[in-house]
């Protein structure tokens, strides 16, 4: 697999700073990093796909979207105290949804009492409510669909997260239904869930082992590889916990199916929610318990896909993935076993920066 020697090599570190800037821009990022730009969707084929559904489901179905949130609304009607409208087929109008009767004690008023509160806002605010109650019905229907389906350790924390999210969707819906969902309530603590992350650890490793020794690999062919590790992970699907139950860590401070669940509602459900944003980047909010976790299957499956994707490269892409990175990987592999290597430390190479800074200015 690649070029790199056999032999066991020790990692040098920095020796004179010169005027280099790339290390202090990798190193100091923007709050903004932790997650994806805009443009991902646009290159998603999963989220095209439920988009385009919600965009047919509003010109084809407009009522069972309008049902969902008079279901979770109030009645508007003087003096009723009806919390939730409540409609059943049978009560269903079949000519016109909006006049279908809540069928809650007391209440019996049409559904279009239930949504008055959508009617005057701004298409913003509409469409913003629209993506919610898709995301409402399309989680219950996720999860009716998993229900069916063999008990599994996979199983049980997917339902788990659909649970969560569902909640904390109805939630919204029916006290803020203008509001982004605030999903941090999920969970104890936000992103991000370790103290230094796979990107840092990655750009500590090329420094130390690259930056100033040639040998195998020059600084930029490094750097070039790290951002398509980068990119690569932070797109890549996570190892089912099912799988990976064999892999158990002393040297980690939490389980897999721990940062499995986090994953789950920060990188992925972005994917299949479209009410929830942004989407993290799982190279920035995780860090060595999951490269220690996840670095064998991510890499396998990664070489699988550059194997099958090569045709389409062009020679310098080509390069840098089938020659370049195996030899890094290599090295990184085994100093990622080293529990004291500097590599885990957040600023093991602070000082260097700080000089490269001063020389460039």
């Amino acid at each position: 697999m690649g070029g790199a020697s056999s032999s066991t090599r020790r990692p040098l570190m920095i020796g004179c700073a010169r005027r280099d800037r790339r290390i202090l821009i990798l190193r100091c990022g923007h709050p903004t990093d932790l997650f994806f730009s805009e443009n991902w969707k646009a290159n998603d084929l999963l989220y095209q796909y439920i988009e385009s559904e919600r965009k047919m489901q509003m010109i084809n179905d407009p009522g069972s979207i309008m049902m969902t949130i008079a279901e979770h609304s109030p009645c508007e009607n003087s003096r009723c105290k009806c919390k939730a409208g409540k409609f059943t087929e049978d009560a269903l109008n079949t000519v016109g949804w909006a006049n279908s009767k809540c069928t809650r004690s007391g209440c019996n008023h049409p559904l279009s009492k239930h949504i008055r509160h959508i009617v005057y806002v701004s298409n913003t605010e509409y469409m913003a409510v629209i993506k919610l109650v898709f995301d409402i019905n399309n989680i219950k229907a996720s999860l009716k669909i998993l229900s069916a389906k063999p008990d599994s350790k996979e199983k049980k924390l997917i339902e788990s997260v659909y649970e969560s999210v569902y909640e904390v969707l109805c939630k919204t819906v029916r006290y803020d239904p203008f509001k982004a969902p605030n999903i941090d309530t999920i969970f104890d603590n936000p992103p991000p869930f370790e103290t230094i992350s796979i990107r840092q650890i990655l750009i500590n490793f090329s420094i130390i082992y690259f930056y100033n020794n040639e040998e195998v690999l020059t600084f930029k062919q490094a750097l070039m590889v790290t951002k398509f590790l980068f990119h690569s992970f932070d797109t890549w699907r996570w190892t089912a916990p099912n799988k990976i139950s064999n892999f158990i860590s002393e040297e980690c401070s939490k389980s897999y199916s721990y940062y499995f669940c986090r994953y789950m509602v920060y990188c992925e459900m972005p994917r299949l929610a479209h009410s929830i944003s942004p989407r993290y980047k799982a190279s920035q909010i995780f860090g060595r318990d999951v490269l220690k976790y996840t670095l064998e299957f991510f890499y396998k499956e990664l070489q699988v896909w550059c194997y099958k994707s090569n045709i389409m490269w062009n020679r310098h892409t080509k390069l840098h993935c089938l020659k370049y990175m195996p030899i890094y990987m290599t090295f990184l592999k085994t100093e990622y076993e080293n529990n004291n290597s500097p590599i885990w430390v957040q600023d093991c190479c602070l000082v260097n920066v700080i000089r490269l800074s001063e020389l460039s200015e």
